[in-house]
Formats: structure tokens, C-alpha cells, sequence
């Protein structure tokens, strides 16, 4: 009789899975961004964000395919179902329009970058101060990385905000003296100085943002009924310190 009834439970959530994602689902990949999602040596992915995508995912028996895509592509691909899922996620009220968003699994805040040795830029502890004296910071312009960023790619001192699409490029670009520092996350810099012992760079004190982030989700397969199991798997899984929205 126990077998029966767990045949029968397994039988329910497996149909319930096909249900709620009746095909796999895609996530864009756009580059390495140790710690969150990367490469490694073996080709395999791995990463502190996908796996707890995949962990919720496989308890609500959805399987998970990962598309390598340049980031320029991530929205319009997201608007046309070509991709379904995107990580690390800053909800805003454009994009509400456009796309679905799980409950905030993590809280990021975005450092400014510079080399150790660069008295001159570490002397402005902001980015406002910094492209006002003329100062070339790299970003990824297709990110959200906070209101004094926005305010500042809408105004002329744009033209010191270089769109450069990876971190790795980004660090690269750094490092060679071809910008005076770059933005990003500050758990992705942290891990990264230490993961390749980059003792000539540092990280500015004052955060340029500071926000929550939320797995994105496309309009064109994913629905609120998908969503709503996603946050009732996603909530058992966060860290016990991360507090509900």
C-alpha cells in the first residue's frame, strides 16, 4: 500500500512539473562571473546563483538548458521567448513591464574598481566625482547599476562611461592602464582579486548602489503560477539570514 501511495505522489508532482514547464527551460549564459556562474576547467557550469536555479528547478521537476548568448541580446531574446531565465536581476519599473521576477534571493552591492597604485582616482570616492575629472570607468551600459549611474549615462558625462560587455574585459582593461576603474559586483570582484591574488587592485569603500536581485523571467513561457511555486521552492533554500520581501 506505501508503494502504491508513493507511486501515486510521484506521479502527481512529475505531471504537476510538466505542467508548470512543460519543455526545458533556457537561461542565458554571457560570460564567466565567478562566483555566480562560470565555466569551469572541465567545461561544466557551475556557480552560488546557478545552483540554487537548479536546485529549485529540479524540485519542481523542471529541467534547466543554458544558452551562451552575448549580454547585448539578453532582453530582446528574454521579450521573445528565446531564452526564458536571466540571473542576478535588479527589479525596476521598466522591466516589470516586460518581464516576471521571483522573490530577492541575494543583496548586491556595486564597487567601483581601481589599481592600488592610482593615488588620484582612489582619492574620489564616487562616480560622480570620478567622470567629472575626466576619469575613463568601464561598465556594462546594459546593466542596472543604480540611480546615480542612470543619472549620469542620460547626461554629457556619458562619454566617460565605456560600455565594455565582460568582466573579464573589463578587469583586463583595468589592469593594462586603458581605464582608471571599472564597476560591478562587489562579491564578484572580492572572489575574483582572491581567486587570482590581483594584490594591485583595489575596491573603493563607498558602494556606488546597493540592491536587491531576483532570477528574471520571460512573459512569453513562464506565468504567474510558475513564479509562485518558484518562490514557495526558492524560499527554503535561501540563506536563513536573508529576510522575506
Amino acid at each position: 500500500m506505501k508503494t502504491l501511495w508513493f507511486a501515486l505522489l510521484l506521479l502527481s508532482w512529475q505531471a504537476n512539473g510538466r505542467e508548470l514547464c512543460p519543455e526545458p527551460l533556457t537561461l542565458v549564459f554571457s560570460g564567466d562571473w565567478y562566483p555566480y556562474i562560470y565555466l569551469d576547467e572541465q567545461g561544466d557550469y557551475r556557480g552560488e546563483d546557478l545552483t540554487l536555479l537548479r536546485d529549485t528547478l529540479a524540485a519542481m521537476n523542471c529541467e534547466l538548458f543554458i544558452l551562451p548568448l552575448p549580454e547585448r541580446r539578453t532582453r530582446q531574446d528574454l521579450q521573445s521567448g528565446r531564452v526564458d531565465i536571466a540571473l542576478s536581476a535588479t527589479r525596476t519599473a521598466e522591466r516589470e513591464k516586460l518581464f516576471l521576477f521571483s522573490r530577492p534571493y541575494r543583496l548586491q552591492s556595486i564597487v567601483m574598481v581601481h589599481r592600488r597604485d592610482d593615488r588620484t582616482t582612489a582619492a574620489l570616492d564616487n562616480l560622480t566625482d570620478l567622470v567629472k575629472q575626466n576619469k575613463l570607468v568601464a561598465l556594462n551600459r546594459i546593466a542596472w547599476y543604480g540611480l546615480e549611474v542612470d543619472a549620469l549615462l542620460r547626461s554629457a558625462w556619458s562619454r566617460q562611461l565605456m560600455h565594455v560587455e565582460t568582466f573579464a574585459s573589463r578587469l583586463e582593461l583595468l589592469r593594462r592602464g586603458r581605464v582608471d576603474a571599472f564597476i560591478d559586483d562587489k562579491g564578484a570582484v572580492q572572489a575574483e582579486i582572491l581567486r587570482s591574488h590581483l594584490q594591485d587592485l583595489t575596491i573603493s569603500p563607498r558602494p556606488v548602489d546597493v540592491s536587491e536581485q531576483h532570477f528574471m523571467f520571460s512573459k512569453a513561457k513562464v506565468n504567474q503560477a510558475f513564479v509562485d511555486e518558484f518562490n514557495r521552492q526558492l524560499a527554503g533554500r535561501l540563506q536563513p539570514n536573508y529576510p522575506d520581501p
